[in-house]
């Protein structure tokens, strides 16, 4: 299939609210893969923390028999450990945050339900500093960072346009764009 034909059945797809499966890769995009390596590397560190940092049960047992010769009370496992679990604990704790993104992003996928907003486009066009934009619902403007770039903003959230939106989206007339329900991720935009 030519990438016209495949574009064609994403904005019908797109129309109607769906999510077509060429496009599951806007969703599950680089900041999901890095939000999966984020959750590896807090679990694996949760994992690792009390082998590699926590005093082991056998210099437990040889600091307790210096205790006895001494004659100081015995010690316990968990009263010598007690921080490097806390540590555990901390990043368990971090590993929810990359978790509930990935869950959402998946979920996304799953229901493939998008949410259509149309609306008249105002076009700022070529602007040295952002427009603040708080008359109008959804704009474009083009501006000037080392290289330029086109962004195009949608009920106060602002999206930069690669090429290929780019060439599509066209200004002063009525577009639709299409988000994700929960990420608010633009993945089309559409003559409305």
């Amino acid at each position: 299939m030519s990438s016209e034909t495949v574009q064609a059945a994403a904005d019908q797809a797109n129309r109607e609210g769906r999510l077509h499966p060429s496009q599951r890769t806007m969703v599950l995009n680089a900041g999901f893969s890095m939000a999966v390596v984020w959750i590896i590397l807090f679990v694996a560190a949760a994992v690792m923390a009390p082998i590699g940092i926590g005093v082991s049960s056998d210099e437990v047992r040889g600091l307790n028999e210096l205790h006895t010769d001494a004659g100081l009370p015995p010690v316990s496992y968990w009263s010598l450990n007690w921080q490097v679990y806390l540590l555990t604990v901390f990043f368990l704790v971090l590993a929810v945050f990359p978790g509930r993104l990935i869950w959402r992003r998946l979920a996304e996928v799953r229901s493939g339900k998008l949410d259509v907003v149309p609306g008249w486009t105002y076009d700022y066009g070529h602007v040295h500093k952002a427009p603040s934009g708080g008359q109008h619902a959804m704009y474009m403007y083009e501006v000037t960072e080392r290289m330029t770039f086109t962004y195009f903003v949608v009920q106060g959230k602002s999206h930069r346009l690669d090429y290929d939106m780019r060439q599509r989206v066209l200004g002063s007339r009525t577009n639709a764009a299409i988000l994700t329900p929960r990420s608010k991720i633009l993945v089309n935009v559409v003559a409305a």
